[in-house]
């Protein structure tokens, strides 16, 4: 069954609802002086890269091109209008390829947060922000009306590698609902200007509530 918003609710809940959308406070920053190295966007498969128990194997697996993508965008808001310094993936690339040649036959037996660990204090930085993708799946129609809502989740875990622990943890998982299944969800409804957003819009949407309930 094809899904529609009602222009006339549209208009009317967006009265009602003006300061809804009003952002989240943010979270405590990361120290000024303190760097930041940030991974690649990739979909945990195995032991040795997951960070809770939640593996992305039930999820559509996406290509390299829409990794680097997220990629993109992800150091995009992360640089955000004061330009914020970080090491990006190239340098976590070659320091978890390292890791891993170290780890050899072992790896399997490897937990996520010790391979993390380990790549963070490669790379010698302060932090550590690790992006994972654990569910993707692609609206299926178009911007005002679908038969299938896009879906997406995904975590933001940033470690402290000096004192070895998990600082930070965030998860977004987002599936649109039409206004009238969801009203508690208005103000975020009307910011989307009333549309059904594909996944990788959905994305930027949680990076961005991510960074800032993060302190990024």
């Amino acid at each position: 069954m094809l899904i529609r918003f009602s222009a006339a609710i549209v208009l009317l809940f967006g009265l009602l609802t003006l300061g809804a959308c009003a952002p989240r406070p943010a979270g405590t920053p990361v120290p000024p002086q303190a760097t930041l190295a940030v991974a690649e966007f990739h979909q945990p498969l195995h032991g040795w890269q997951m960070m809770t128990r939640t593996r992305a194997d039930q999820s559509a697996l996406l290509t390299p091109e829409q990794l680097a993508e997220l990629d993109d965008m992800f150091a995009e808001l992360l640089r955000g209008e004061e330009d914020r310094p970080f090491l990006g993936i190239e340098a976590t690339r070659q320091c978890q390829e390292l890791v891993l040649a170290r780890a050899g036959w072992e790896r399997a037996g490897v937990s996520g947060l010790r391979y993390w660990m380990d790549v963070g204090q490669c790379v010698q930085t302060d932090y550590l922000l690790i992006p994972q993708v654990l569910d993707w799946r692609e609206r299926e129609g178009g911007e005002w009306g679908v038969t299938e809502p896009g879906r997406v989740v995904l975590e933001l875990t940033l470690l402290d590698i000096e004192n070895q622990f998990v600082a930070r943890r965030f998860q977004y998982d987002e599936q649109q609902r039409s206004l009238s299944e969801d009203l508690l969800q208005a103000g975020r409804f009307f910011r989307r200007g009333g549309r059904w957003l594909p996944a990788k819009e959905l994305a930027r949407d949680g990076l961005e509530i991510g960074l800032r309930e993060m302190g990024l």
